[in-house]
């Protein structure tokens, strides 16, 4: 009786483990009964009243109550198991919006951290540090437990701590930046300015923080996508960095001060820089496809904001629309013939041999 009274202690025990509310705590249990066997605390002795020889196993023995667990019907068991997060049908039930609604608390708290630091100090040396470093620390805390999730996580993070490395040192080296010298001269203009920050973070970022939170059940093995996703993010680390290091070089030469850099990969296009961050973007898009196309239209089109929105902002950069960059440059050159054909025959973003 002991062997059969044990396994059916174990029965009880785990479905009372999978249906109740996490929150929800044991009852205690009077000495001698099932709780107390299953401690391993001597038990009482058991009367026939208690025990019917030849019952079947996972029976409950007469004069023993009915665990109330038992009595949740189907629907309060997913109820139970949605608003816990714990398994449902042996698949972890993820908050689909959790990472999403993480980042949005991360970029807020670290953009929230700049504005204070340039209200104080006007410095120009953490705009980058602390902007575009915080994708690094978002990647690191919404990072799911699946390989796709994990490998999205690293693209952002490597694509973040190697920008973050080269604008923290330029910064250092030039000590501002003359683009922002206008906008961060008055409060109104900083607080604008560190509010696009927070946005260009979050909006950015979706592809990466909405896959995160995909359910389980809706993460596909990596595919076609995954794998395009993997090149394009490649050829966009490439391109942003050679185009980062050529311009930084070709102004470092004495030789060429005053001249507009249209070596290498500018002379295929006047920000290469910019594509090679959106082929970045849309690569991490692209790994992130399926589990986004698997939790429906809304979920995709809400992710595929991200190469949108980094398009739209990358041409107004270009365009002058956003930033005063356009006019600083044609003052600067004014009456360089070379520079006017230059920006007449060369693509602003997408690059094409001129």
């Amino acid at each position: 009786p002991m062997a059969v009274l044990r396994r059916v202690g174990a029965t009880f025990l785990a479905a009372g483990l999978l249906l109740r509310p996490a929150a929800a705590t044991a009852p205690a249990q009077p000495a001698g009964t099932m709780g107390s066997v299953l401690r391993g605390a001597a038990p009482r002795p058991f009367s026939q009243a208690m025990w019917r020889p030849g019952a079947r196993s996972g029976s409950i023995p007469s004069g023993m109550a009915k665990p109330a667990s038992f009595e949740m019907s189907s629907s309060s068991r997913g109820l139970a198991a949605s608003a816990s997060g714990v398994a449902r049908h042996g698949v972890p039930v993820a908050d689909p919006y959790g990472p999403m609604l993480d980042s949005v608390k991360v970029f807020g708290a670290i953009n929230l951290l700049g504005l204070v630091v340039s209200l104080v100090t006007g410095s120009h040396l953490h705009l980058d540090l602390l902007g575009t470093g915080a994708f690094a620390i978002v990647a690191f805390l919404t990072r799911g437990p699946d390989l796709r999730s994990r490998m999205s996580a690293t693209m952002v993070a490597l694509w973040a701590v190697r920008l973050t490395s080269f604008l923290f040192y330029r910064a250092l080296k030039l000590g501002h930046d003359a683009r922002l010298d206008e906008v961060l001269s008055n409060i109104s203009g900083t607080v604008a300015f560190w509010f696009i920050s927070f946005v260009w973070g979050v909006v950015t970022a979706l592809p990466h923080t909405l896959g995160a939170g995909s359910e389980a059940g809706r993460r596909p093995g990596l595919g076609c996508a995954a794998a395009a996703g993997l090149v394009l993010f490649a050829v966009g680390m490439y391109w942003e960095t050679a185009a980062d290091l050529q311009k930084w070089f070709f102004k470092q030469n004495p030789a060429n001060r005053g001249r507009p850099c249209t070596a290498g990969l500018w002379g295929y296009s006047q920000h290469p820089n910019y594509f090679g961050n959106l082929c970045i973007w849309s690569g991490i898009f692209l790994a992130n496809f399926a589990p986004l196309a698997a939790a429906g239209k809304a979920r995709l089109m809400l992710g595929a904001l991200s190469p949108f929105f980094l398009i739209a902002l990358f041409y107004g950069q270009a365009a002058g629309a956003i930033t005063n960059s356009v006019e600083l440059a044609a003052q600067k050159y004014a009456g360089d013939s070379a520079y006017d054909d230059y920006v007449k025959k060369v693509p602003l973003v997408i690059p094409w041999p001129s």
